[in-house]
């Protein structure tokens, strides 16, 4: 029988636990299905071939800008590249 310290540790922290371990298998699951989509070529190709036509596109919306909203758009090109680099850690 569990002593009456563990009944309150898992009375109070019990549900906190429960949360955070429901959040980790599902991000275990996803990263799961993730790597399973990147190993296989012809996705792995696909994501490639994708990330370098939103670059291009990135470039092309750059160049064909007003003069004023260069600065801006330069700006959200480095967030649009940090937020690539960090999904694929």
């Amino acid at each position: 029988m569990a002593k009456p310290y563990q009944q309150w540790i898992q009375f109070l922290y019990g549900p906190i636990f429960k949360v955070i371990g429901f959040f980790y298998r599902a991000y275990t699951t996803n990263r799961g299905l993730i790597d399973n989509l990147k190993s296989q070529d012809k996705m792995a190709s696909f994501i490639r071939n994708a990330s370098i036509i939103i670059l291009l596109g990135w470039i092309l919306i750059w160049y064909l800008a007003p003069e004023g909203s260069s600065d801006r758009l330069t700006e959200e090109v480095k967030e649009t590249i940090g937020g690539m680099k960090s999904s694929s850690d």
